[in-house]
């Protein structure tokens, strides 16, 4: 529970290969059961249904704190922005312990949308006061047992894979549109997806996945369909594992990964993992570097986790001779290493680079709702980049740090049962934008049933 309130607080990429299920559009797990309803009919489907909401206070503020690397870095980390929103996220039972439907609704206002228009944090620009959106809308199936089964979606959904992963710590959710099935036999399990829309956390509406920051060399109307596959032999958890994962981006960018994770327990209440990654990618017609670009990264990520209150996780990586984009279009964001930052990437040509975050729960000291967090990492022997090209920051010379740290305090009990407040603040260097910038959420969830 709180190894993943602490993930989301720090808005890294996720530690270990996605297990392609859905990803609930909540990211803390206090809620204030109020318990309004008890069905009682004997179905499933009305018995087991969930109605959550959840009312959230968000604030980003970032500047530059000396002068930047590049020259248009002073407009460029120049921003504030402010809002307030409310979530409504309804998941029904199963009827005849086979299908199923969620229904999830946002909305947002902004309390303060300042600064450059190409950095904005909340908002796709400087004139937006409001949005809402139907963010989550779909048709859930399953099938099976323990030993082989299924499951799946059709509709709008939030995504959990290696290579799309629905950011949730703005005013909006990502969400997408599309389908996914997931299965699994004995020790192998596997999914595939494909999808046709999105809508980031910056805007309200399902629009066609398109090229992002290349529209001048897109055509108009042009669909950038993205399909995903993966495979997974042995058990999370249990046994050592290796998996495969393919994705592609019609007419963008194609990619692969192959990852070998093990973990073991180290005493009571203690566990380390470990997971090494090689990422390789090809651009298509309408990638932002042409079509013939090609790049690979390796990756090793560790995890160690020392009773119930302190969780360390690190990483190496190293980039080939090609920068390796971790995006899609659109900004669409996988996490398959941890030296991948809030801002940055650390996927530079010929960059190597290492990190180390984490949190402590401070129980011992009488205050199990409080946990101190933080995370850094540091790049070096970067091949240049002395503007920002597409995802990538600039890079002016061939080191680059980033770090932060905060706070999570999460009430699980009494009065204000349901509240989840994080703050940290981040500062980056070296190469990148000589940034410093702070962020507030404060959420407070309620099941209403």
């Amino acid at each position: 529970m709180r190894i993943q309130k602490t993930l989301i607080a720090l808005a890294v990429g996720a530690t270990f290969a996605s297990q392609a299920a859905l990803a609930s559009p909540f990211a803390p797990q206090a809620k204030n059961d109020l318990d309004l309803i008890n069905w009682d009919t004997g179905s499933s489907f009305v018995d087991d249904a969930t109605m959550d909401i959840k009312f959230r206070s968000v604030t980003y503020d970032r500047d530059s704190y000396r002068d930047p690397s590049f020259k248009e870095g002073v407009p460029f980390a120049e921003r504030m922005d402010s809002a307030v929103a409310v979530w409504a996220d309804f998941q029904s039972g199963w009827l005849w312990d086979s299908i199923g439907f969620d229904l999830g609704v946002q909305g947002a206002y902004a309390l303060a949308n300042d600064g450059d228009f190409r950095t904005t944090q909340l908002w796709a620009n400087n004139d937006t006061r409001n949005a809402s959106q139907v963010g989550i809308a779909n048709i859930k199936f399953r099938g099976g047992d323990k030993e082989a089964g299924y499951n799946g979606r059709v509709g709008r959904m939030m995504l959990n894979m290696p290579f799309a992963k629905s950011r949730n710590t703005h005013a909006m959710p990502e969400t997408f549109q599309g389908a996914q099935v997931n299965g699994h036999y004995k020790m192998v399990s596997g999914y595939v997806a494909q999808i046709d829309g999105h809508s980031t956390h910056k805007t309200s509406g399902m629009n066609k996945t398109s090229n992002f920051y290349n529209t001048l060399k897109t055509p108009n109307g042009a669909d950038f369909q993205l399909d995903f596959a993966g495979l997974t032999l042995g058990q999370k958890g249990k046994t050592p594992t290796v998996s495969f994962h393919y994705g592609n981006q019609k007419d963008y960018l194609k990619k692969m990964a192959v990852a070998v994770e093990a973990g073991m327990p180290m005493g009571k209440g203690n566990f380390v993992s470990a997971q090494a990654v090689y990422q390789k990618q090809e651009g298509d017609k309408y990638y932002v570097q042409g079509d013939d670009h090609k790049a690979e990264m390796f990756a090793l990520n560790l995890m160690v986790k020392v009773g119930k209150n302190l969780l360390i996780k690190g990483g190496y990586s190293q980039v080939g001779d090609e920068h390796y984009d971790i995006r899609f279009s659109d900004n669409i964001k996988s996490g398959l290493n941890n030296t991948t930052q809030g801002w940055s990437d650390f996927s530079h040509a010929n960059m190597k680079a290492v990190s180390i975050g984490g949190s402590y729960t401070l129980t011992e000291f009488g205050l199990p709702e409080l946990s101190l967090i933080a995370q850094g990492a540091y790049g070096w022997d970067a091949d240049l980049m002395p503007r920002k090209v597409g995802g990538f920051n600039a890079l002016t010379r061939d080191y680059a740090w980033e770090g932060a740290a905060g706070i999570t305090y999460e009430v699980f009990n009494g009065p204000l049962q349901g509240l989840w407040l994080t703050t940290s603040f981040q500062r980056d260097g070296g190469g990148y934008t000589h940034t410093q910038g702070g962020r507030i959420i404060l959420d407070y969830t309620v099941k209403l049933f």
